[in-house]
């Protein structure tokens, strides 16, 4: 990282090649040069506290509610219009440990449980330290919520099989409505704003001002370019799950955006800009309710057949024809595994018959209708037994007027009408399963072992989508940003989906967890920016 002894701007003019000043003979920037000064603009106004916040979803707010609750002055700044636009106010709830609902139902789960399973599913390619510490704070992240804030909670059941009545939190206590958005986390900003902090909203932090290594300030456009500088900086602008090119960067095929997509990797930008290491773990946690394509009228809808076929364990091809996983995994853990192997697949199709179509449009459920398998369809009981689809032929002609649903007399005309030539043979081999109860090439559970036998058929186009995108800057285990040497970037600290420490690829098979590691990473990088601060 060249970083000069005068005022140094990171920001994302500097990934897009914006010149440097005065530089040596090797093309770097000299010791008493800005490493990209041509990138900052004049700003209209500059503020000054104790700590910036970029991002006000679930990490930007919980690190402001722990800075002002050490008496910091605390600036956030937001790019949407409220509080209320982030994933971190909408999702369902974050997954949690010992908590006082979780105590007060007798529910016996520990730390060292949790943080032993999260370690081995991610195959130990995530930061330990940090990890234990988000855990050890994630029962009493969600008290807070409902004792210092009055936001409800609840308990959802385990839908997932982690082994527990629950594991994570809902945002509705005893009614069935979700509390989300504004009513989420405005109690929060109260809190922030009765403590001195503030916030600015409709703006955007773009760079990241450095001086002498070290991180003092962000500049921010909005209705005008405002410097704000700090003594500490907290990144946790949400990923970038709004920007189609990133995708294409990071996973090679398009990706749908069910979240918020104001958030396109800003942060991730200008923190690399300033020297900050890229994670090595990049995914996605996928949709666990449905498929999706961007040709529909509505990139998902869970009631919709022609959408959820797809995860309900039948035959997935890819655009050759050819099927690429074992779908009871999509079907059983279609949260944490569902969004890698739709990586995988990239435009995916889920092949079927008219006898598949009509047995869910005689009122069967999708579970019972693929077997009643409780074992290895854990998640298929816990949310679709008793659930029957409704107008599934008035979904599925909707689908193939929008483009993305394919209907054929023969399988060989199903194949040249979605140009996958090896399907045929590939159907002929999967019934051969079928009639086996054995599925030879990926030994999928006999129970989503469905005949593609009776015409017509039906091939629907799905395409991976996402709720949070996964990677992001690589941190030390106090969240602080770290540079080619694996040194801390004094005064920068990163947290929620532009961290890329807490969240492993695949997404963890906990219910809740990026939820999770957005609230409780963004209450460490408060903590201990406030640390650092003192010391």
């Amino acid at each position: 990282m060249a970083l000069g002894s005068v005022a140094a701007l990171a920001g994302t003019a500097a990934l897009a090649g914006c010149a440097p000043g005065a530089s040596s003979s090797d093309g770097k920037a000299t010791a008493d040069e800005p490493s990209d000064a041509a990138g900052l603009a004049t700003a209209d106004e500059t503020k000054e506290c104790d700590i910036a916040i970029v991002g006000a979803g679930g990490a930007g707010m919980w690190a402001a509610v722990e800075a002002v609750r050490a008496g910091k002055s605390v600036i956030v700044v937001e790019k949407g219009g409220n509080v209320g636009v982030a994933n971190g106010s909408l999702a369902g709830g974050p997954f949690m440990v010992g908590s006082k609902l979780q105590q007060e139902a007798g529910i016996e789960f520990t730390v060292e449980e949790a943080f032993n399973h999260i370690m081995e599913y991610g195959h130990w390619s995530t930061n330990a330290a940090a990890i234990k510490r988000a855990v050890e704070l994630s029962g009493e992240t969600v008290d807070q919520f409902t004792d210092d804030f009055g936001v409800p909670t609840g308990l959802r059941p385990d839908n997932y099989g982690a082994g527990h009545a629950s594991v994570r939190a809902n945002f509705q206590g005893d009614t069935e409505k979700q509390v989300r958005g504004e009513d989420r986390m405005k109690p929060l900003q109260e809190f922030i704003e009765g403590n001195g902090g503030e916030f600015i909203f409709n703006t955007a932090g773009k760079h990241l001002i450095v001086e002498n290594g070290i991180c003092t300030g962000v500049q921010c456009e909005g209705d005008s370019v405002i410097d704000v500088k700090a003594k500490a900086v907290i990144v946790a602008t949400g990923g970038f799950l709004g920007s189609t090119e990133k995708m294409l960067e990071h996973f090679g095929t398009f990706v749908n955006p069910l979240g918020n997509v104001l958030s396109v990797g800003e942060g991730i930008d200008m923190v690399q800009a300033a020297g900050g290491q890229l994670s090595t773990q990049w995914g996605i946690a996928g949709n666990e309710f449905t498929g999706s394509n961007q040709k529909a009228n509505g990139l998902y809808e869970r009631n919709n057949a022609a959408f959820t076929i797809g995860i309900y364990g039948t035959m997935l091809v890819n655009n050759q024809g050819r099927r690429f996983s074992n779908e009871g995994k999509f079907a059983n853990l279609p949260l944490a595994l569902g969004g890698a192997i739709s990586l995988v697949g990239g435009k995916y199709y889920a092949v079927v018959d008219q006898a598949y179509i009509d047995g869910l449009a005689s009122g069967t459920d999708a579970w019972t209708l693929c077997g009643s398998d409780e074992i290895n369809w854990r998640t298929g009981m816990m949310t679709l037994k008793d659930k029957p689809l409704e107008k599934v032929e008035e979904g599925i002609e909707a689908g193939m007027g929008e483009g993305w649903v394919f209907k054929a007399d023969t399988i060989e005309a199903l194949a040249e009408a979605i140009g996958a030539p090896d399907l045929a043979q590939t159907v002929e081999t999967y019934n051969g399963y079928c009639e086996n109860g054995v599925d030879e090439q990926f030994y999928k559970p006999a129970c989503f072992l469905q005949p593609i036998a009776t015409g017509p058929f039906y091939a629907m186009q799905y395409e991976p989508s996402a709720w949070v995108t996964i990677g992001g800057i690589r941190t030390n285990d106090r969240l602080q940003a770290i540079d080619s040497e694996g040194l801390p970037i004094a005064g920068l600290y990163v947290a929620g989906a532009d961290n890329g420490t807490l969240m492993s690829a695949p997404y963890c098979d906990y219910e809740g967890y990026s939820l999770m590691c957005a609230y409780c990473g963004g209450r460490m990088a408060g903590m201990y920016a406030v640390e650092e601060i003192e010391a």
